[in-house]
């Protein structure tokens, strides 16, 4: 008995030494999330066109293939005769579609026949890029005048795009900056370091999607205005906040 004291001391101190279950537990540390804005940034700039390019063709109409092909063939030779004749340089002249179609009969009369093909629908389109624009309406008068009678848009553009993009970034930035400073005033901070920068691409307005037609065109001359082109860009800017 004397023996087993000594044993059950020595239990009791080890046991005592051991952490309690509350002060094992670990302290909480203040976590401080970091103080950020962020905000979005847009510019526009605003340029005169470059150039134009010009969709416009020919469809012609035959009794078979070989004939339609045959009467679209002299007409879009003209016309790309013509281009080159004003002065438009070669590879501003594209091919840019080509359709052979058959043309049925409605078969109205009796619905229980199937339609008869009676001829052959042949449609080529050119495009065409016109540097000058001051003589854009007489060059879509005279391919009218040499056998056009389709024509599927103008679209304009610039000849440095990248320089007129990097001046709306720049002030897309600026437009960014000047909104996160108003924030943290109002919240009685100030802007430290940019953080995080993001720029989303805007495409710029296609072709004029309209069809027009050379009976109406010939009426009389084609106007043609220009204006100007809007390039934007857009951002999206993170900064810190500061006291």
């Amino acid at each position: 008995m004397q023996n087993s004291r000594p044993a059950s001391l020595a239990f009791a101190l080890a046991f005592a030494a051991l952490p309690s279950p509350i002060s094992a537990q670990p302290r909480l540390i203040e976590y401080n999330p970091e103080r950020a804005i962020t905000v979005a940034g847009e510019a526009n700039v605003e340029a005169a066109p470059d150039f134009a390019r010009v969709t416009l063709g020919v469809t012609t109409a035959g009794k078979d293939a070989r004939e339609a092909m045959a009467a679209n063939a002299k007409s879009v030779g003209a016309l790309i005769a013509l281009f080159k004749g004003e002065g438009v340089a070669p590879a501003d002249i594209r091919t840019s579609g080509l359709s052979i179609s058959p043309i049925f009969t409605e078969g109205r009369a009796n619905p229980q026949v199937a339609p008869t093909i009676t001829g052959y629908n042949v449609a080529n389109t050119v495009s065409v890029t016109v540097r000058d624009l001051s003589r854009l309406g007489a060059l879509l008068d005279k391919a009218v005048e040499a056998g056009a009678n389709t024509m599927e848009g103008v679209a304009y553009g610039e000849n440095d795009t990248s320089a007129l993009l990097d001046k709306a970034r720049a002030l897309a930035f600026a437009d960014a900056r000047r909104k996160a400073e108003i924030y943290a005033s109002a919240a009685g901070a100030r802007i430290g370091r940019l953080m995080e920068l993001s720029e989303e691409t805007i495409g710029r307005p296609g072709p004029y999607p309209a069809r027009a037609y050379a009976q109406t065109a010939a009426a009389g001359s084609i106007p043609v205005e220009p204006g100007q082109d809007k390039l934007t860009v857009a951002i999206t800017a993170r900064f810190e906040l500061t006291q």
